[in-house]
């Protein structure tokens, strides 16, 4: 009896069924992904284009999106995370070897704390795009990337990031624009952040690797972000930072400053991390496309300009990375909208004819960056009742 032949063209025709599928479920997932992101503080919003999707697909592969969706942003161990994912067929061991790997890529946070016990254990949360995976790419970044990443923030994540005013990064004025009447308080004092940290890391700025990358940058320092205590371990672990120690963070500090870099840490007490930003930095690129870029980054201090001994010299036009400052009738002019206080300008005058004023109310940050996020989640949260028109 002759077998029964299966002819070729059915089975190519299953073949690409099956793999049909699979894409669907795939691209399905990724969507998942971007709709359970978006739960975070800082949201992660859907376009028209699919950027997002693009973004996703470099920061998570189609077995750890699977994972991520069931993460949270609260940070866990990893028990709690595998009774979740455990229905996917995995064991316990192979769930570590993927939550060490995505966080590596990025993709996620690790941090470490105290059991009941006094023993330590990893814990593990999502986190938003920026300021987090897209800040965590500095080693993997490509050209593609960036460019996706710069899309998105043009078509959806730029208002995102701008959405509660609740803001994640602060200025911290260079340390020769304060004069000693400002009474400084001790969280705008960067050597007590120095001084009060344990661990100190340096790295480059993603932001002028990725304008390197497309043959943009300007010719700043690169290697001058800061992380501290368990956010230095964890750029050291991930293989794009090194520790320093404090004498030398203070030498690369000092060098920012006399390259006019904005010192923008954390916007709390206690900050995990302190920006060294110049012309290149997407964050302040971005913050000038605003109406009122203030409002974006919290700060105690903006410049003032005394007429009778400036000159109309245009040093400090060229110092200032926010563009606040024109020439009226020969003499500089501060636009209060567009001055982040970062004293830069101060520092440059020839004629000593700026000077830093400290605004009337004082904003105060918030004790931990957890703390800081949380309040941002409650006003997101406040904003969505009031789009659906619920008070």
């Amino acid at each position: 009896m002759t077998p029964y032949l299966i002819p070729i063209s059915i089975l190519i025709n299953s073949r690409l069924k099956v793999i049909r599928k699979l894409n669907q479920v795939e691209s399905e997932n990724y969507r998942k992904l971007q709709e359970h992101l978006d739960t975070l503080p800082i949201g992660y919003p859907a376009t028209e284009s699919g950027v997002e999707l693009r973004i996703l697909k470099f920061l998570f592969s189609p077995e750890e999106v699977k994972i991520a969706l069931n993460m949270r942003y609260i940070p866990e161990p990893i028990e709690k995370i595998y009774r979740r994912v455990k229905k996917l067929g995995i064991s316990l061991e192979q769930l570590g070897k993927i939550l060490e790997r995505m966080f590596i890529k990025g993709a996620i946070r690790k941090a470490r704390r105290k059991k009941d016990d006094g023993s330590d254990e990893n814990i593990y949360q999502l986190f938003p795009l920026a300021v987090g995976m897209f800040e965590y790419q500095v080693k993997r970044i490509t050209k593609e990337f960036f460019e996706d990443f710069e899309q998105y923030m043009e078509e959806a994540f730029r208002d995102e990031f701008a959405r509660t005013k609740i803001n994640q990064l602060r200025t911290i004025p260079v340390q020769k624009s304060i004069s000693p009447e400002h009474n400084i308080a001790t969280y705008d004092e960067l050597k007590k952040i120095f001084e009060d940290a344990e661990k100190i890391a340096v790295s480059p700025c993603i932001c002028h690797k990725a304008y390197q990358l497309l043959d943009k940058a300007c010719n700043s320092m690169s290697e001058r972000c800061f992380t501290i205590d368990n956010s230095a371990v964890n750029a050291v672990n991930r293989g794009y930072g090194h520790l320093i120690t404090k004498n030398e963070a203070f030498s690369i500090l000092v060098q920012a400053q006399e390259e006019g870099l904005v010192i923008q840490p954390g916007n709390s007490k206690k900050p995990s991390y302190i920006c060294c930003c110049c012309s290149c930095c997407d964050l302040l690129t971005n913050l000038k496309k605003l109406d009122r870029p203030w409002e974006l980054i919290t700060s105690n201090y903006l410049a003032e300009v005394d007429a009778d001994l400036c000159i109309g010299c245009e040093t400090c036009i060229g110092r200032c990375l926010m563009d606040a400052i024109q020439i009226d009738n020969n003499h500089a002019i501060v636009d209060k909208l567009l001055c982040i206080g970062c004293g830069n300008c101060v520092v440059s005058c020839p004629e000593q004819a700026i000077n830093l004023h400290q605004k009337e109310k004082e904003v105060i940050p918030p004790d931990t960056s957890q703390e800081l996020f949380l309040k941002i989640m409650d006003k997101r949260a406040e904003l969505r009742r009031k789009d659906k028109g619920i008070e």
